[in-house]
């Protein structure tokens, strides 16, 4: 069954949550998956910057709306898991409190690496919170590594060739 879900409108995603809800489901496994990547400058229908917005924002409000219904379904002997996917960009990533939406130099680069690192440093502490509370839930985070998705499409020219002649050796 198909629920839809734009993690860049929050709308959308408080709309998905409702609905979900109203299902009466288990969610034993969320997976927060969607991102953007390098994209030119632009922003959500909220007013957010695109990676920062869709990457971060969005899944930080699905999982904290989804939160209790993880909890109640997780047991002492299997606990309920967000898998949030990041990337080894969050290593060069800085959090610029002051500028979040990238408003006062945007670069694809530093805005897609600060959200990745968001998104690390956000599971990490709820991870913390979690255990703290003795929850049945686990938050964890990963890097896929380098996968051959439609993800490069804004990259510059010269890595898109690079890219297609060494994907099938390199990538996932």
């Amino acid at each position: 069954e198909f629920l839809y879900c734009d993690l860049a409108s929050m709308k959308s995603i408080r709309q998905f949550v409702q609905r979900f809800r109203a299902k009466n489901c288990p969610l034993h496994v969320l997976v927060n998956n969607a991102g953007v990547m390098l994209v030119p400058e632009r922003k959500t229908e909220d007013g957010f910057e695109e990676h920062f917005g869709l990457n971060y924002l969005g899944h930080f409000l699905l999982t904290n709306l989804l939160l209790d219904t993880l909890k109640q379904s997780g047991t002492h002997s299997h606990n309920a898991r967000i898998i949030t996917v990041s990337s080894a960009t969050h290593y060069v990533g800085k959090l610029h409190l002051n500028d979040l939406q990238s408003r006062c130099s945007y670069s694809p680069h530093g805005a897609y690496a600060q959200s990745k690192l968001a998104l690390v440093l956000f599971t990490y502490r709820l991870q913390h919170l979690l255990s703290a509370n003795g929850s049945h839930v686990t938050a964890n985070v990963v890097d896929p590594g380098v996968v051959n998705t439609e993800l490069y499409k804004h990259v510059f020219w010269v890595i898109k060739v690079a890219k297609w002649m060494t994907a099938w050796l390199f990538f996932k």
